[in-house]
């Protein structure tokens, strides 16, 4: 019989320790429980408060020497081809500049534009007629 014991966190802990002392079905459970108990965002990954405090990308994985640079160079200087990974973030990064230039046209269009209300509205002429008393 399995019983439980009161930690504080979770009533089940020495349940779930003895689950996964089975070894077929590994520690993983044990070690994502132990994970949810300290509540920490498995998805943002570790060390990504410090690579956020660091200004460095949230997972290591988004942008750097690592993901950014070739994996080797040619000696007589030639060119390295982009690997697929490469030209994708290549065309993903265009198509977002793309989108922000768009967004800043609009942008400027709204604002000229207000500016020309605004100054039509200073210069638009009262109402030539007088109201009926």
């Amino acid at each position: 019989m399995i019983s439980t014991m009161s930690c504080g966190r979770c009533t089940a802990t020495k349940m779930l320790r003895e689950i996964c002392s089975v070894r077929s079905f590994s520690t993983s459970a044990w070690r994502l429980h132990r994970f949810k108990s300290q509540k920490i965002n498995l998805a943002k990954g570790f060390g990504s408060k410090w690579r956020l405090a660091n200004g460095k990308a949230l997972d290591g994985k988004k942008y750097g020497p690592l993901t950014d640079l070739p994996d080797y160079t040619f000696l007589d200087g030639r060119p390295t081809p982009l690997t697929r990974k490469q030209q994708q973030r290549l065309a993903e990064k265009k198509q977002v500049a793309a989108r922000v230039d768009e967004l800043l046209g609009e942008l400027n269009f709204a604002k000229e534009r207000y500016r020309e209300q605004m100054k039509n509205k200073q210069t638009e002429k009262p109402f030539p007629l007088k109201p009926k008393s």
